[in-house]
């Protein structure tokens, strides 16, 4: 009779035939032959064994290996390790939730802006690890020429896709880690042969060859269906899907996760599409056009609201449905009635949902309620009289970054509105004002938002500037190339860029310490 404690008198072994015989056996359902082939299922049904046997389930040991037909030699050997490798494998999963929770709550600009100029705490302002963090980066990969003008780039939720989009329509996802795993491996072939460690002498497939092939390796999906400049590009928050809009008029929503690209929504507008960003729930769009007021795009129904904007922005309002797409006609702005008088340039959603922004051409930046879409606050002239071209919300929401034609960053702190409680203050300002009549002049935050990023006039480079001590850390330069649209990667110190030689870069911290 089998006991918890009789384990001396189980053989030495277990395998399928030592346990079940005649009719019993045959009636068994075995996996196939092939599945113990892998090392990992052999190893992980050998593991399941030994563990049930550690733990005195004997007749479910033999079960287990009777049905997988696996054999397991010395059982006593290591016999809980499953039960350390599950235990460890919790604790890394734990680790890195709580890492993802931390980056999030922790990670943010306000704890690089100075005490002076945003409520802060003053233990924070003053650690030493605050204002002491400056990077070098270097060109790591640039890819094949794509056909057309890189207008637009963008990074995945999780970090591990990029796409971009050109003038000549030409959407192109890629998968980041196939870059830098070809990329890593390209960098040792190539030391090895100038070393000659590999015996050869010659200068092989140069650099460019090699950045056709692993452009070509690493893009995971294309798609043409736009037939003018693709303007904006955004991934889905949660699911495989992406948005495009361009010039043409035409926004497509996209799922990638299968190889034909299956269009989940097409919507045609009749004037071109500037920018256009998913809602955190992703269940919502909101995209600028070449209109005076924002767009709002239910993906489940189709339908389109825009904001109702009156004189007040303190009475509670809603989101109106608007008139079929195609046939919009620019508002007439009433004495007291507040909104854009010019094209919109760029919108973006708070990380809860809860607000979202607006800039245009008319040079101002415009707060919205998210949920009722009233205008709750208002800045005109933000960058002193010219147009305005992108606005970025910081990850609590509480900081607004925007980017003119001025090539001048800034940083809005929500929390401070002026007397009348309708226009937020401006907390810091990043670069040299200069003339720029470049509509692709952006700003960003770096993962962890102690620097913002943002082109100068010339678009010729990229400036990283500290967010506390108002310095530039670094600069990406292409020369004699322009830099169209850049992004930065969520959670590490990667940049993407793109520019009129028609090639995508990425750019990584270098190896020197600073």
């Amino acid at each position: 009779m089998d006991s918890v404690g009789s384990r001396s008198s189980e053989p030495a072994a277990i395998s399928g035939s030592a346990v079940v015989s005649g009719s019993d056996s045959a009636n068994r359902k075995r996996c196939r032959s092939v599945s113990l082939k892998r090392n990992f299922s052999r190893n992980l049904y050998q593991l399941i064994v030994r563990q049930l046997h550690n733990d005195g389930f004997f007749s479910a040991a033999s079960a287990v290996a009777d049905a997988t037909g696996v054999v397991v030699p010395r059982l006593d050997e290591n016999a809980d390790r499953l039960s350390k490798l599950v235990s460890w494998g919790i604790s890394v999963e734990e680790s890195c939730v709580s890492s993802l929770r931390n980056f999030s709550s922790t990670e943010v600009v306000e704890r690089y802006i100075r005490a002076s100029k945003v409520y802060m705490p003053f233990h924070i302002s003053e650690s030493s690890s605050v204002g002491q963090m400056a990077y070098r980066m270097s060109e790591r990969f640039t890819s094949s020429s794509l056909g057309g003008v890189l207008r637009c780039v963008s990074f995945s939720s999780d970090g591990s896709l990029v796409a971009c989009g050109g003038t000549n329509g030409l959407c192109a996802v890629f998968s980041l880690k196939t870059i830098e795993d070809l990329t890593a491996l390209e960098e040792i072939r190539q030391e090895h042969q100038y070393r000659s460690l590999d015996g050869s002498s010659g200068s092989g497939c140069g650099v460019r060859n090699a950045s056709n092939k692993i452009t070509e390796l690493a893009e995971a999906r294309r798609f043409h269906e736009h037939t003018q400049s693709v303007e904006t590009m955004r991934f889905h928050p949660s699911k495989p899907l992406l948005l495009t809009g361009g010039v043409d008029g035409t926004l497509y929503v996209r799922d990638y996760s299968q190889p034909n690209n299956r269009i989940v929504h097409k919507l045609r507008d009749s004037v071109p599409i500037r920018s256009g960003v998913f809602h955190p729930s992703g269940d919502y769009i909101l995209y600028a056009t070449d209109d005076t007021e924002t767009r709002l795009l239910n993906i489940c129904t189709g339908n389109i609201m825009t904001p109702n904007l009156t004189s007040s922005m303190r009475q509670p309002l809603a989101f109106v449905p608007s008139v079929k797409v195609g046939s919009f006609a620019s508002p007439h702005k009433k004495g007291g009635d507040v909104g854009h008088t010019a094209a919109l340039c760029g919108v973006d959603f708070s990380s809860d949902g809860r607000l979202f922004a607006s800039c245009g051409m008319d040079g101002s930046v415009l707060l919205y309620d998210g949920i009722g879409g009233n205008v709750v606050a208002s800045v005109n002239n933000a960058h002193s009289s010219v147009p305005v071209t992108s606005v970025t919300f910081s990850r609590t929401g509480n900081i607004l970054l925007t980017a003119g034609m001025d090539s001048v960053a800034r940083l809005w702190d929500l929390r401070r509105l002026d007397g009348a409680g309708n226009s937020f203050t401006e907390v810091m300002s990043f670069g040299e004002p200069g003339k720029c009549n470049h509509r692709s002049i952006r700003a960003a935050f770096s993962s962890n938002e102690s620097h913002v990023l943002c082109q100068d006039t010339s678009l010729l480079a990229i400036h990283a500037y500290c967010v506390y001590t108002g310095d530039t850390s670094y600069s990406l330069t292409v020369p004699s190339h322009m830099q169209r649209g850049f992004a930065t990667s969520p959670f590490c110190n990667a940049v993407i860029s793109g520019g009129e030689d028609c090639r995508m870069r990425l750019w990584t911290p270098a190896w020197t310490a600073v």
